[in-house]
């Protein structure tokens, strides 16, 4: 009996039979509480991710309030966090703290305790994950004038198309800038729209104060000659007289204020409105082209140019006058846009912008650093030396500056520098251009202001970024020389490149001036 026993025994532990589902059931403790415990990783990763978007977004949310001690900016900073952090009834939040640093710096701190599914059994409680956020409070401000070449060589190829896609861009680029900015509003930016004038909303500054509304403006007069001298004529009477309304252009100040931003307050500070001269009804002895802006009879016999040209009784109501022909002959280009935060109207601004008209930069940059000052005729920008604060123009031109020539006795066409012969373009001597002067002097002469108005606008701190497109002669060196340094001037030889262009520039922006 005793042997029978033993002998079962022996064969019960020989008998390797189950063992394999023995080790199954033996291991698959240790691998489900790994599998449990992947999940619990798992969870707070994920936790840790939430918790760590929440708290920057609620750091820059406390940042951007106007907290000046730790408490109100715990306060807002735990209210930030409350509405970006969701998170289960196995999630919760332990502790938060938001608290000033040097240098303006916000400090957040937050942890979340998580409720595992195994780590606790060996830990003796929940997970905890924690995340810290910073936010410096980069409070500058910037103002950005876009000055953009409207002139017709635009219409040729892509160029204006090309333009409108890229300064749409930086507008976007720039919006999404202010958007992580903590300050309220920290971009503003104008459209300066460009020929051989520049436009302002006729209908909204028809009686602005800084509109010569009596003629009194020296250059006024000038374009009524008679054989004998000039006659008074007060523009806007004129518009009235033959029923045409002023479109809106504005010509070129006498120097030296064509090269400043003194305010216009009276005598040649003011703005005189354009006005495209009725020319004389027929050919003169010795010159073989028609006039080309004759809209009006003269209502004379007489042979002298200048007395058919310059009366001022021949104004009377006459239908059918356009931008081609009338007194706003030339002033086909947009309005100006004033500096803006409205990003949506500065993209249909620039949609709808149009080509026409010769080339003069000067007067697009005078109208860019009328929008940027603190003074008339807009008084949209802080005033100069504010700290924390950036005025800036963006140029963008295809062409050399033009004045016109044409075989009447005018010597050219009419534009926001008037005629040629008014002498109201001076050379780099100071001395006016004159009658005559050759393609080269005229280009020299405007190329010096405009050299001049660089230099003034940079005495008052404001940055300048040039951009020379598809221009395949004369030299780069002036928008070079007008550019704030070497970086902020961009030559382009093709326009589908603009963009890339564009986006720099907003990128240097953005990294200069709005991130920390």
């Amino acid at each position: 009996m005793n042997r029978s026993v033993s002998t079962v025994a022996r064969r019960l532990l020989n008998d390797r039979r189950g063992n394999v589902a023995i080790v199954a059931a033996i291991s698959m403790a240790p691998i489900c509480m790994a599998s449990l415990g992947a999940v619990d990783l798992a969870r707070a990763t994920s936790a840790k991710s939430q918790l760590q978007d929440a708290l920057d977004a609620a750091a820059l949310g406390a940042a951007r309030t106007n907290s000046t001690n730790d408490a109100e900016l715990t306060t807002a900073g735990n209210r930030y966090l409350a509405q970006n952090l969701k998170l289960t009834e196995d999630f919760t939040v332990s502790s938060s703290s938001f608290r000033i640093g040097d240098n303006g710096k916000v400090i957040a701190n937050a942890a979340v305790q998580v409720r595992p599914f195994v780590a606790g059994l060996l830990t003796g409680g929940n997970m905890t994950v924690a995340a810290t956020s910073e936010v410096v409070r980069a409070d500058m401000e910037v103002e950005i004038a876009l000055v953009l070449d409207n002139t017709g060589s635009m219409n040729e190829g892509s160029k204006l198309s090309d333009l409108k896609d890229a300064a749409k861009e930086f507008v976007t680029r720039m919006e999404e800038a202010a958007a992580k900015s903590v300050t309220p509003n920290p971009i503003r930016i104008s459209i300066v729209p460009f020929s051989s004038t520049v436009r302002v909303d006729g209908a909204a500054y028809r009686n602005a104060t800084w509109m010569d509304q009596a003629g009194t403006a020296p250059i006024n007069n000038q374009i009524f000659t008679t054989a004998s001298g000039t006659q008074f004529a007060n523009r806007f009477t004129l518009f009235n007289t033959i029923a045409t309304n002023w479109r809106g252009c504005v010509e070129m100040r006498e120097a030296p204020y064509d090269v400043q931003d003194t305010p216009p307050t009276t005598g040649a500070t003011l703005y005189t409105p354009y006005f495209a001269v009725d020319e004389p009804d027929s050919k003169t002895s010795g010159y073989g082209d028609d006039y080309q802006n004759n809209y009006l009879s003269d209502g004379t016999s007489s042979s002298n140019w200048r007395v058919r040209q310059g009366s001022v009784t021949k104004y009377k109501s006459r239908s059918g006058l356009s931008t081609s022909f009338g007194p706003n002959r030339g002033c086909s280009l947009q309005k100006l846009v004033r500096l803006t935060t409205d990003f949506s109207t500065l993209r249909s601004a620039i949609n709808n912008l149009n080509a026409d008209g010769n080339t003069n930069i000067l007067i697009g940059m005078a109208w860019g650093w009328n929008t940027l000052t603190p003074f008339a005729p807009f008084s949209d920008g802080v005033a100069y030396g504010t700290p924390k604060h950036k005025k800036i123009i963006v140029l963008m031109t295809d062409g050399a500056n033009t004045l016109s020539q044409r075989d009447t006795p005018n010597d050219g066409t009419y534009s926001g520098a008037g005629y040629i012969w008014q002498g109201r373009v001076l050379k780099a001597n100071d001395a006016p251009l004159q009658q005559g002067a050759s393609e080269a002097e005229r280009t020299e002469a405007l190329d010096s202001r405009l050299a001049k108005i660089c230099t003034n606008m940079k005495a008052k701190d404001i940055e300048i970024y040039t951009i020379r497109v598809e221009v395949g002669e004369g030299s780069s060196e002036l928008l070079r020389t007008c550019a704030t340094g070497a970086d902020y001037f961009y030559d382009v030889s093709n326009s589908s490149t603009l963009t890339q262009v564009f986006q720099s520039i907003a990128g240097q922006i953005a990294a200069l001036h709005l991130s920390k």
